[in-house]
């Protein structure tokens, strides 16, 4: 009680203790020296004492991933209700994590809009390269010529008057955009789903699956120091935490459970579709269409209304596949072997590289944190 007044043992922001005269500088990010470490020194420290430094790293992404969770169904709420373009709104938060005794992180606060100030030699190296990347993976895309033109015509404010995204604008057959809604249906519908069912997700891939993909492990690989944390191969351990089930959160832990250990095998058959414009909707004859596996449909009795759509979207869609197709969880999706082409970025062509992460979706979540 007799410290109550002394702000800076009780306030742990720096720009309050950095005014505290016994406040020591540190200028080098390897030095364990000062009051300001950099994290890299920090988990060198904590190992030069035997303490397994990757461990709680582990445990502060777990926190960081349900932190996020918990908030989701507010953000996405607000993001379809002013966000005209979800790919271009991004936002960079500031966890403030404290370490117990047993090295048990806790999440203090936060930060909506972390401090970007670079006043020391350490907050240069650290934050400089930290919105170099924040920048990189953001990629912002310009919208298009008549979204701008329709944007500033319309009066209005409201959720209707926005432009339709490009991919409502997609010439897909009725045939495949039906598909594509009964697919999301279906693997929402799921009361009780397990890991088999979750997997054969990826056995067809609609035009929506491929761009999600595509713009995940283009992201993926604009992520620089950042480490993606969701989806992840063990994100789909989080799936039970959402106020409700995402599709393509689905779509993607199970794309990263599968193909973690085999990049270049998952790119290289985007590669073949978007070779030939699928993931714009460009449809051909030889294209494969999902279809109801009815030995595994399990639609609740009582669901009618779902019932209905199934049957009622099963009837434009002709025959569903057959019994052993929807067996055949460990197949790959239908592609081909063909090389997608070069992608420029920040003026340097490079090729899409074997990597994942944000969804231009309001169906799914990212969360990437900077070690």
């Amino acid at each position: 009680m007799k410290s109550l007044g002394n702000k800076f043992m009780h306030l742990t922001n720096y720009s309050v203790n950095k005014k505290n005269a016994e406040y020591q500088a540190n200028a080098d990010e390897t030095a364990c020296q000062g009051h300001k470490w950099a994290l890299k020194a920090l988990w060198n420290y904590l190992s030069q004492k035997g303490v397994n430094s990757d461990a709680i790293w582990e445990k502060i992404k777990d926190v960081v991933v349900k932190t996020i969770i918990s908030s989701e169904p507010y953000v996405t709420s607000l993001l379809k209700m002013y966000v005209r373009r979800s790919y271009s709104c991004h936002e960079l938060f500031g966890f403030d994590i404290m370490l117990d005794e047993n090295l048990k992180p806790w999440v203090l606060e936060v930060n909506i809009s972390p401090s970007l100030h670079s006043n020391s030699p350490l907050d240069i190296s650290i934050k400089g390269q930290m919105i170099r990347d924040l920048l990189n993976l953001a990629g912002f895309v310009l919208p298009n010529t008549e979204d701008i033109i329709s944007s500033s015509s319309s009066s209005s404010s409201s959720t209707t008057s926005l432009p339709s995204s490009p991919r409502d604008k997609s010439q897909m057959t009725p045939e495949h955009f039906t598909a594509q809604k009964m697919k999301k249906a279906y693997y929402l519908a799921q009361k009780t789903p397990d890991q088999e069912f979750y997997a054969s997700v990826l056995d067809v891939l609609t035009p929506d699956d491929v761009r999600v993909l595509v713009e995940m492990e283009d992201e993926f690989s604009r992520r620089g120091q950042f480490e993606r944390i969701f989806p992840s191969r063990i994100a789909s351990r989080y799936l039970r935490f959402f106020d409700q089930p995402r599709y393509f959160n689905i779509l993607t832990t199970q794309w990263e459970q599968k193909y973690h250990g085999n990049k270049l095998k998952g790119v290289d058959l985007l590669r073949s579709w978007c070779y030939k414009g699928f993931h714009t909707g460009a449809i051909s004859d030889s294209a494969p269409v999902w279809s109801l596996p009815t030995s595994l449909l399990t639609v609740p009795k009582g669901d009618t209304a779902l019932n209905a759509f199934f049957k009622s979207e099963t009837s434009k869609l002709g025959k569903p596949v057959s019994s052993k197709d929807s067996e055949d969880t460990g197949k790959e999706p239908i592609l081909s072997s063909q090389l997608l082409p070069v992608i420029k970025n920040s003026g340097q062509p490079s090729r899409l590289s074997a990597s994942p992460t944000f969804q231009s979706t309001g169906d799914c979540l990212l969360a990437a944190v900077s070690p």
